[in-house]
């Protein structure tokens, strides 16, 4: 073995073989058997020196290992110079480490295979690190996906923009987008775009952490509603911070806003007209002799129309019992008494009739936006049974189209009754007319039509669906269309108005199916 001789007598070599310690280099000769031991692989391997010199290679790999055997890689070492590989590895006390490995074949002058050198480093503990790093990653990933929060940060000396999959995910932007500053920007709505900037450059200059509520238009065209929540890093260069998803939250609002808005509008005027009509009708019987009524009658009628005034509570049972006594007065003008009180049940009816409306609507909210196929003829019948016995005087056409949506089947009755029973009560036509049909579109999607020959839909109900919500200035007469609205776009659907040339109006519903 003339050149592990050479080797063994090169005492330099050898007192570095000896020195190092964070490799292990031995030797093996021509058939793969340790010839040489160092310090390195002593601490790597496990092995002293004379327990592992003439033992074979393959005492080092797994019984159960999948990879290259150990006689495969000297034979690639042999025929190509070299190999090299990261494997795992066992060492002497059974324990597995993962390996770097080089193999390099050594050959005389004449070319002839005399053994080889043998490198290897441990790298588990970078492995793992590493595996350890990637499983923090995933558990930031995944608590970004649960949480619909996101990560930001912005280098304002070089401008440079970081941002986690959380918040790309958040506006609709591809995990592998890199965005400049300016080009985020252009995802802030226009109206919000000077909040975010003051608030970031309050933290610049005064140091000052934020919290905000802004709106996103996303990649898709989208609009959410986001907190951001930012602060300075400690030289101010940076600022930081992270973005969570409020649109849920946003959207609860803007329905608590709604039911407010028509329990004091709808519900006050109501009120009002009950109550002015009481104070007619007290001022007519107290002008009028009533021969035909006792004291203790008359006062019954003035303490009925005083509780008129001062609660609705039980308003529909009180006021039919005044349309009885009003009726029973035959002596004095008895028609206009009972019109006028027919009129007070009226508002009551309506009162209570919205009270309800909200009360529905309040439920499906509760019930979220959960998901399933619904067959719409099915929604067809129920509301063709019901509009059929509440207005015999309305011709109801009804069109099967075997089609079957993707959404909640109470919130899609809703929305479906708002639409016909609006068709149904603002209709002045001598022969009221409403149609409902079903049709499926290209795309995976189903359109649902209502269509009347009324007077149409008044131009500020239309503005309350081209926004998407209820403004101060801008809102409708009661919930109507603006639950239509929200109950068919929480199930990724669209609402359309258009007029029908031979008067009336159509509005279309279009959902996804079950196989979108």
């Amino acid at each position: 073995m003339e050149l592990f001789e050479h080797v063994e007598a090169d005492l330099i070599l050898r007192e570095f073989f000896q020195e190092v310690t964070e490799y292990a280099i031995f030797l093996l000769d021509a058939d793969g058997f340790v010839a040489t031991w160092n310090e390195g692989a002593r601490r790597i391997k496990g092995y002293e020196h004379d327990e592992i010199i003439g033992r074979h290679l393959s005492v080092f790999y797994p019984d159960d290992g999948d990879g290259t055997s150990p006689e495969t890689v000297l034979s690639i070492a042999e025929s190509e110079g070299s190999y090299e590989e990261k494997g795992w590895r066992v060492r002497k006390d059974g324990s597995h480490i993962l390996a770097h490995v080089t193999v390099r074949a050594l050959n005389d002058d004449a070319g002839e295979l005399k053994g080889f050198t043998k490198i290897v480093r441990d790298v588990t503990e970078t492995y793992e690190y590493r595996q350890e790093l990637e499983r923090s990653r995933d558990r930031l990933e995944r608590t970004e996906q649960l949480a619909d929060i996101g990560g930001w940060e912005v280098d304002y000396e070089t401008g440079d923009l970081q941002l986690t999959d959380g918040t790309k995910r958040l506006a609709d932007i591809p995990p592998d987008t890199n965005l400049t500053l300016d080009e985020l920007r252009d995802h802030f709505h226009e109206d919000d775009r000077a909040i975010i900037d003051e608030a970031i450059e309050g933290a610049r200059t005064d140091g000052e952490p934020f919290d905000i509520e802004m709106r996103v238009i996303t990649a898709t065209g989208r609009t959410r509603w986001v907190q951001v929540r930012g602060e300075p890093t400690g030289d101010r260069t940076n600022v930081r911070g992270a973005v969570r998803d409020i649109s849920d939250r946003k959207e609860r609002e803007e329905r608590l806003m709604v039911l407010n808005r028509v329990l004091r509008h709808n519900l006050r005027n109501n009120l009002n007209i009950v109550s002015g009509y009481a104070r007619e009708l007290r001022r007519d019987l107290d002008g009028v002799d009533i021969p035909a009524l006792g004291d203790g009658d008359h006062e019954r009628l003035h303490e009925t129309l005083e509780n008129i005034s001062e609660t609705t509570r039980g308003i529909d049972t009180e006021l039919r019992t005044l349309d009885k006594l009003v009726d029973a007065a035959s002596r004095f003008s008895a028609e206009a008494m009972v019109s006028k009180t027919n009129r007070i049940i009226e508002n009551a009816d309506g009162l209570m009739s919205t009270g309800e409306k909200a009360r529905r609507f309040e439920s499906v909210v509760k019930e979220g936006a959960d998901r399933r196929p619904v067959r719409v003829d099915d929604v067809f019948t129920d509301l063709k049974q019901t509009y059929e016995q509440k207005y015999p005087e309305v011709e109801i056409r009804l069109e099967p189209g075997e089609q079957t949506v993707l959404a909640g089947e109470h919130s899609l009755f809703l929305a479906l009754d708002e639409l016909v029973q609006n068709a149904i009560v603002h209709n002045d036509e001598d022969c009221p007319i409403v149609a409902v049909s079903s049709r499926r579109l290209s795309g995976e999607r189903v359109a649902i039509t209502v269509e009347d020959n009324g007077p149409g839909i008044p131009r500020t109900e239309r503005e309350i669906l081209k926004r998407g919500k209820e403004t101060p200035l801008a809102h409708g007469s009661g919930m109507g269309l603006w639950t239509v609205h929200w109950f068919v776009t929480q199930f990724d659907g669209e609402v359309s108005i258009a007029d029908r040339e031979e008067g009336g109006s159509t509005v279309e519903v279009r959902l996804p199916t079950p196989e979108n």
